[in-house]
């Protein structure tokens, strides 16, 4: 029970006015006294305070309802066995495949049993990869890998019927030193082609200068004019030239060519299918000025000492 403030000083001042009260009217003390305690115990019945109401208890929570655990089924994976380094044939005698894989296998349970069936499907899987590489080019080695994931990845019977074999991770690769060999023999081959190339443009540019350019001293003069245009006078001065030009290419005796002022070429006779005036003029007819040059100093060397 807890008394305010105020209803302690209204007790005191009850008190004293009943203890004046009792004098006056001449009370006995004991009188004053039960008095003063009726009313100071009444006044504390009055003024007591009320208790705040106690909360009421919340119930606990219900505890949450206890879901059955779905665990996953565990499935056992199938048997497997590793290989690495495997050389299988590819479609050429000179170059082989390197074959890496892991099989994978399972058991069928009709027909006879073997001892090590790891060993059988190892075996049955290289049959498949030696019958695919076979026929593979060892220039398509990556080519090849893929299209043998594809084949191997799909489950097959051995001969036999006792496991089902296929392959996951599956490698192919050429040996280091074949993939140089190879490396090798393409660079020998490009090199072929061009020589083949450069030889056969070489002919037909031959061909052309004999067969059409040089064919006659006038398809000599007008190859000479499309190649000069507006030089007509000087080309009158090239006729003798591309008149022995083209007898050379036909294989021709050389004659005398007069000159427009009457003095004949080349210090007058000009031999007739001399060695090295030919030499020269194929020479020149080829295109090559420097061995004509050359030829053209021999001729000179050899016409002064006789």
């Amino acid at each position: 029970m807890k008394l305010t403030r105020s209803a302690l000083i209204t007790a005191a001042v009850i008190v004293v006015l009943l203890d004046l009260l009792g004098l006056i009217i001449g009370l006995p003390g004991w009188a004053v006294v039960l008095l003063s305690v009726a009313v100071l115990v009444a006044l504390a019945m009055l003024g007591k305070e009320p208790e705040p109401p106690k909360p009421a208890p919340t119930p606990p929570p219900p505890a949450p309802a206890r879901t059955p655990e779905h665990h996953d089924p565990v499935f056992s994976g199938p048997p497997t066995r590793t290989i690495s380094n495997v050389r299988i044939p590819s479609a050429s005698a000179d170059f082989s495949f390197v074959f890496s894989a892991v099989v994978q296998w399972s058991t069928v349970l009709t027909g006879s049993r073997h001892a090590d069936l790891g060993s059988v499907a190892v075996d049955a899987l290289l049959s498949r990869a030696r019958a695919l590489t076979a026929a593979q080019q060892p220039t398509e080695v990556s080519l090849n890998q893929h299209r043998l994931a594809a084949l191997l990845g799909e489950p097959d019977l051995d001969e036999r019927g006792q496991v089902r074999t296929w392959a996951t991770e599956v490698r192919l690769r050429l040996p280091d030193a074949d993939s140089k060999h190879l490396e090798v023999l393409a660079a020998l081959h490009r090199r072929e082609q061009t020589t083949l190339l450069e030889r056969r443009m070489e002919r037909d540019k031959r061909a052309y200068f004999k067969d059409d350019v040089l064919s006659t001293p006038g398809s000599a003069m007008v190859w000479w004019l499309v190649n000069h245009p507006g030089e007509v006078e000087k080309c009158v001065d090239l006729l003798g030239t591309l008149t022995q030009l083209s007898a050379v290419a036909n294989n021709l005796p050389l004659h005398v060519v007069d000159q427009p002022d009457g003095e004949s070429s080349a210090n007058g006779l000009v031999p007739a299918i001399a060695d090295t005036s030919t030499a020269e003029l194929a020479a020149l007819v080829a295109g090559d000025q420097e061995a004509g040059d050359r030829h053209k100093e021999g001729y000179r060397e050899e016409f002064s000492s006789e």
